[in-house]
């Protein structure tokens, strides 16, 4: 098994982009290739011409232009430097409002089956916060984390992602973590910020406060759960291309979300196999981590699980267990943080299914990155 890769990344968003570009070159070029072939054998036919046509019948790159611009220079960087298209690698970051745009008769819901989140309080003040990240089996390989100093547009930060991706989830600085779920039976749009951009600018704030409220003022483009924690308070956000709805449950120290709204309006039926999934990886949650006071074991022993053995928190690798169809789901990666504990920050990823590969400590103190190393259970 090959050790998790992390990025130091530093300087302005394009020189950023361009270190990202040029150490990783021929990896994003591979990424870009799985992924357009992947997008072939769903159906789509010509996958390049398909997903660069989509620039052009959506305002994704104007609104991306308006409210991110210091990431659209951050992009052009990672092209640059692993000399590919930039309208390619742009494209690339719209994994979910790609799904969105897709023809309706190759849009598999199944596939949008991705991610199980939680925010969770100790009664001694710890803070975690943590996600599976479930995509298709064409990202194994790809996954990597980036370390980003601080610059005058952004916060110190850590996040995971795969290929030329600039978010996939991640925790600041200031000991802020966003982690996201698709809610596919929300409203979707060809306008709006794109996830991944509304992840990094969320990671730009101070605090969840701040952060809400950014989060409420930005328009979007598709369905998506985002969570955010940070030592002071855990916020649940399900969003869409009308809406920006705030769930609040119970237990304010205990926030779980799969792939069905909690509370957001829905206005897309999905599959009875789909809803069974989403309910399945909620309870396992809610069974594992409710009522509970939470550690760093019982964590990763709950994004590791297999409760339900047909629709697990933890998807194995599709090199062990080759996927039933190309649009299916496996675990990419998970990260777990634990956020204001007046030390480091400290967090645990997994370059693929934790069940079978484990997590990776890496710690972040004021610009300098601590050692890393393997961390058994």
């Amino acid at each position: 098994m090959k050790p998790l890769v992390v990025l130091n990344l530093v300087g302005d968003p394009y020189s950023r982009g361009r270190q990202f570009g040029s150490s990783r070159a021929t990896h994003i070029r591979l990424f870009l290739r799985d992924w357009l072939q992947w997008l072939g054998r769903l159906g789509v036919r010509g996958p390049q011409g398909y997903v660069l046509g989509m620039l052009q019948a959506t305002r994704f790159r104007q609104c991306i232009l308006e409210h991110a611009s210091e990431l659209l220079e951050e992009v052009n960087g990672i092209a640059d430097g692993a000399d590919v298209s930039p309208d390619l690698l742009l494209v690339a970051q719209l994994m979910d409002e790609e799904w969105a745009y897709r023809p309706e008769g190759l849009r598999d819901v199944e596939g949008m089956q991705k991610c199980s989140s939680i925010a969770l309080r100790a009664r001694g003040g710890r803070t975690w916060i943590g996600q599976n990240m479930d995509l298709g089996g064409y990202t194994d390989g790809h996954q990597l984390a980036l370390r980003i100093s601080s610059s005058a547009s952004e916060r110190e930060m850590l996040i995971f992602t795969v290929g030329g991706m600039i978010a996939l989830m991640g925790v600041n600085g200031k000991g802020i973590g966003v982690c996201v779920n698709s809610l596919p039976q929300l409203p979707s749009g060809r306008d709006g910020l794109p996830v991944a951009f509304v992840i990094r600018k969320l990671l730009q704030e101070d605090t969840v406060a701040t952060a809400a409220r950014l989060l409420a003022t930005l328009p979007h483009s598709t369905g998506q759960h985002y969570l955010l924690a940070d030592s002071a308070e855990l916020r649940s956000f399900e969003v869409s291309s009308a809406s920006v709805t705030e769930y609040s449950p119970a237990d304010p120290t205990c926030i779980l979300h799969t792939n069905h709204p909690l509370v957001g309006a829905t206005v897309n039926t999905v599959p009875a196999r789909y809803q069974a999934n989403t309910l399945a990886r909620l309870r396992s949650l809610q069974t594992r981590l409710t009522a509970v006071d939470p550690t760093l074991g019982k964590i990763k022993a709950a994004l590791s699980s297999h409760d339900d053995v047909e629709f697990p928190i933890c998807r194995p690798s599709p090199a062990d267990h080759p996927p039933e169809s190309p649009s299916a789901m496996f675990t990419t990666g998970s990260m777990i943080s634990e956020l204001g504990n007046g030390k480091a920050l400290e967090s645990w990823m997994s370059a693929g299914p934790p069940c079978s590969r484990g997590y990776t400590r890496i710690v972040t103190e004021h610009l300098r990155i601590g050692r890393n190393r393997r961390a058994s259970g």
